[in-house]
């Protein structure tokens, strides 16, 4: 008996897409054409130079941006058959984003930063609340959901934001330098910390500068004026695996 083969889907998927700013001869290419596949539980690092496109791509990946050309597929689906309303929706349930810039609400203790988006979503606030409980314990930071973010170091706070990107049923992370404003042993355990995200199932996609940070990816993608140009595969043994 030939046993079945199961292809997993790619949670995300670029096929041969371009971002261009403007029309005729100002026109600006911004990115493209790319194609790649990312699968479920992956870290994966975009590296490049200013200006490679790196913030394009993860602009067109959790669907705050439309392609020029091309298609961009989320769990299989492609994104431009989805109307305003489902996009919405779906940067609420499946894709989280994490920001140089926090964006954490100075008003609200951690756990309320966190079930936030459970709350906009229409969950009820005990179910919010316990939900939001569990996604800082994964981060290490139960014990210290209700303080506010004044009161958190600058580690702390980007560990509630990966919490709050990562709440109720979302299962990718887009990171656009989550590491810049911190110093690099603070900035190091943020990654660990995304990297055993991936161990329970999540998928990571983290623009960074920092090479040693990259080591923590499964893949690296290069960006250079747009395009993809060199992929590794990077040693996260070398980096210390998914320890703490």
């Amino acid at each position: 008996m030939i046993a079945e083969v199961v292809t997993q889907e790619p949670v995300l998927q670029f096929e041969g897409v371009s971002r261009v700013h403007g029309s005729g001869p100002t026109a600006v290419r911004a990115l493209g054409p790319v194609s790649f596949k990312i699968r479920s539980g992956e870290l994966v690092a975009i590296m490049g130079p200013s200006g490679s496109g790196k913030s394009t791509l993860l602009s067109l990946a959790g669907a705050l941006d439309v392609p020029s050309s091309g298609t961009v597929r989320l769990n299989g689906r492609d994104l431009a058959n989805r109307n305003p309303a489902e996009l919405s929706q779906l940067r609420r349930r499946t894709v989280g984003f994490v920001f140089q810039e926090l964006n954490l609400l100075p008003g609200l203790t951690a756990v309320e930063n966190v079930r936030l988006p459970l709350e906009l979503d229409g969950h009820p606030l005990g179910d919010a609340h316990q939900r939001a409980l569990e996604e800082l314990s994964h981060v290490g930071l139960r014990d210290l959901a209700d303080r506010f973010p004044d009161n958190l170091s600058g580690g702390e706070q980007q560990r509630v934001a990966i919490a709050r990107a990562f709440v109720g049923p979302r299962s990718l992370l887009l990171a656009d330098e989550p590491t810049g404003a911190l110093d690099s042993v603070t900035g190091e355990s943020v990654v660990r910390l995304l990297k055993k995200q991936c161990a329970l199932g999540r998928t990571v996609v983290i623009v960074t500068h920092d090479a040693a940070h990259a080591g923590w990816a499964d893949r690296v993608l290069y960006l250079r004026d747009g395009e993809i140009v060199d992929e590794t595969v990077a040693s996260t043994a070398g980096a210390g695996g998914i320890e703490s």
